[in-house]
């Protein structure tokens, strides 16, 4: 017996309602684009590529699954932001501050981390492979299970910072 036409439209109606999905308010985006202050903005899911956003203020900003690919964010306050999952591969963020920033499961592949303040962030399960990280200061930041591989990091501070699981730079797995 086959389900009829009504109970799957219901069914799929009721699915559509209990589903909740935040998505980047395209005002926001726009005052992100024209002024580069969006302290505390809901950017969920946004389509930023290759933007000069540098020196933004993004502090306790959602990205979270924004797609940054190759954008510029050097001297940009993304204090406490949420970029869980977002794609930074190959994006710019020489002496950004992401001190206390979530980027749980991020793509940062062949970022500019130069300088950058990464203090008590969260880089869990994050590709970093190729980045720059050199003098980044990664001090209390959780590193576990993140993919360092190839990353550059003279002079990177990492006091207190939980490296178990991560892969580093030459390929060996932290303990």
């Amino acid at each position: 017996m086959k389900p009829s036409f009504t109970f799957m439209s219901t069914a799929i109606v009721a699915f559509g309602l209990v589903t909740t999905v935040v998505a980047a308010s395209p005002e926001q985006v726009q005052q992100l684009i024209n002024t580069r202050q969006c302290e505390g903005c809901i950017l969920t899911g946004a389509v930023l590529y290759s933007y000069d956003l540098s020196g933004a203020n993004l502090k306790g900003a959602d990205l979270t699954s924004a797609a940054l690919q190759g954008s510029n964010l050097n001297y940009a306050v993304l204090t406490n932001s949420k970029l869980e999952k977002a794609n930074l591969a190959l994006v710019k963020l020489q002496e950004a501050d992401l001190s206390g920033a979530n980027l749980a499961g991020a793509s940062l592949l062949g970022a500019d981390l130069t300088g950058a303040n990464l203090t008590g962030a969260n880089l869990q399960g994050a590709a970093l492979e190729g980045a720059d990280l050199r003098r980044a200061d990664l001090s209390g930041a959780n590193l576990q299970k993140a993919n360092l591989l190839k990353a550059r990091m003279s002079g990177v501070k990492l006091e207190g910072a939980i490296l178990k699981g991560a892969r580093m730079p030459d390929g060996r797995e932290a303990r």
